[in-house]
């Protein structure tokens, strides 16, 4: 069975009408069938908003909802993976905005500093600065990309709709024939049905 799994559709995140357009019919398509629609959100400043305005495909009460403090939602949400094979789903179709969320990252970090029985290690932390910065000056997966690339880890086959993933200006993100590369399928919304 399929998941239709989208991150950061809120208005902020999901900025262009054209894509916002492309993924209302799969959204109906999937909510018509009773599949399972997964919502999540990645964003700090959204944890204390109503589902409702979690995205701008409106959520209701038959939707999963959830909230990630990681960009990748199967990291921030640990039951995720258990919880969706249990349902029987072995296929993941995800979309939405590309949203590189650093604040969160730093945050994670920090609270497991914060857990450690001996406290913040310097060595270890100041090592972690600087994986922070290389990521920073390099390129650091945004929540569709690292969520994707997590989702095969998780043993899950995934479908990326090519057309209804974009970066946070609105545009095309640029990472689709990496995750070909590494066993993701990328199809266009109107070429993809769920299995139900």
């Amino acid at each position: 069975m399929d998941a239709l799994l989208l991150i950061d559709t809120d208005d902020a995140s999901y900025i262009s009408d054209e894509n916002a357009e492309i993924l209302v019919d799969i959204v109906g398509r999937t909510r018509t069938v009773g599949g399972v629609l997964i919502f999540a959100s990645t964003k700090d400043e959204l944890v204390d908003i109503d589902d409702e305005e979690l995205s701008i495909f409106v959520p209701d009460e038959e939707d999963l909802v959830l909230r990630s403090e990681k960009p990748d939602v199967f990291d921030g949400i640990r039951d995720l993976a258990p919880g969706l094979h249990d349902m029987g789903v072995d296929r993941i179709v995800i979309a939405g905005g590309d949203v590189t969320t650093v604040a969160a990252l730093e945050d994670a970090d920090a609270s497991d500093d914060a857990d450690s029985p001996d406290g913040p290690d310097d060595a270890a932390s100041a090592g972690d600065a600087d994986s922070a910065e290389d990521s920073v000056a390099g390129e650091l997966p945004g929540s569709v990309r690292a969520s994707a690339m997590a989702a095969l880890v998780c043993n899950f086959d995934v479908i990326v709709l090519s057309d209804a993933v974009i970066d946070p200006e609105g545009q095309p993100v640029s990472w689709l024939d990496e995750a070909a590369a590494a066993g993701a399928m990328i199809k266009k919304t109107a070429d993809t049905w769920l299995r139900m």
